[in-house]
């Protein structure tokens, strides 16, 4: 049967079944194939409205949950929120989330509920919103007043470099400096440095007349800050086995450059671990 033959009886029979029709009143030679079409026709479109039905009772049983490390917010469907350790959730009620603590009470409840075996880092998380709730970007470097106990990798890119990471696609350093005079070569390395944020850019200080001082200075504790698209600095001010007085002040080092007056939230948290809500 032509498809356009078959078309006109589809609708033919369509129109019979919608008034209540029989469809035997159809040329019987041609009422088999009719009545399968209509019937195949009419699973799937049940099918169709199956799946909606289904989609739209997900997405009413969806729970809002908001990422207290990062203040994200996330969907996830009842029944498939992450399940969390033993361990994690008795460390979970000595934190009351309700609460701004004041920096040094937040950093004693962060390495006691540190749920590393090793000495982890402890990362704060600022997050900022502009005057009109869009997320504040910021970006600039800090030199930190005591270590922060992570190491940096720094390489300077010369040809040989940037034939090395052209060739491999790798770019396994944290960061990478060159010259202004330099940058029409490492430009050829945009797809590989861009997506990792490790593109030199004179905003961020690694793009130098002397890269070999901003080396030194990179390695030896001087580190880029920059929010993310969340409005977010993500930063790690030390490890959990440090004094206070050193984390303190590797804290206020950090929120002395930023815009208090948009600071939204301000989080603490070990490498693994819940986070803690602090006070400006």
């Amino acid at each position: 049967m032509a498809k356009q033959d078959l078309d006109q009886l589809l609708a033919q029979a369509q129109e019979t079944l919608d008034k209540g029709g029989d469809l035997s009143k159809i040329d019987n030679d041609q009422n088999g194939k009719v009545k399968e079409t209509v019937t195949k026709k009419e699973s799937i479109n049940d099918k169709i409205k199956k799946s909606r039905m289904e989609a739209n009772q997900a997405e009413e049983a969806a729970e809002e949950i908001v990422d207290t490390k990062t203040g994200k917010k996330k969907k996830t469907k009842k029944g498939k929120a992450k399940v969390r350790s033993d361990k994690y959730l008795k460390a979970l009620e000595l934190i009351d989330h309700n609460k701004k603590y004041a920096i040094d009470d937040a950093l004693d409840l962060v390495k006691k509920t540190s749920l590393t075996k090793f000495v982890g880092n402890i990362e704060v998380h600022v997050r900022m919103l502009g005057k009109s709730g869009k997320p504040e970007q910021v970006r600039g470097m800090i030199t930190y007043p005591f270590v922060t106990g992570k190491k940096t990798t720094v390489v300077i890119l010369d040809e040989k470099t940037i034939a090395e990471i052209t060739e491999s696609g790798k770019a396994d350093a944290d960061i990478y400096l060159t010259t202004p005079a330099d940058m029409g070569k490492v430009a050829r390395l945009a797809k590989i440095l861009g997506p990792k944020g490790k593109m030199p850019n004179p905003k961020s200080g690694t793009i130098t007349a002397d890269p070999e001082k901003t080396k030194i200075e990179l390695e030896g504790g001087k580190r880029e800050y920059k929010s993310d698209s969340y409005g977010i600095v993500h930063q790690v001010i030390g490890k959990t086995d440090v004094k206070n007085e050193e984390l303190v002040a590797n804290f206020k080092a950090l929120l002395s450059l930023l815009p208090v007056e948009r600071i939204v939230s301000i989080n603490l948290s070990a490498t693994m671990g819940p986070s803690v809500k602090v006070s400006k």
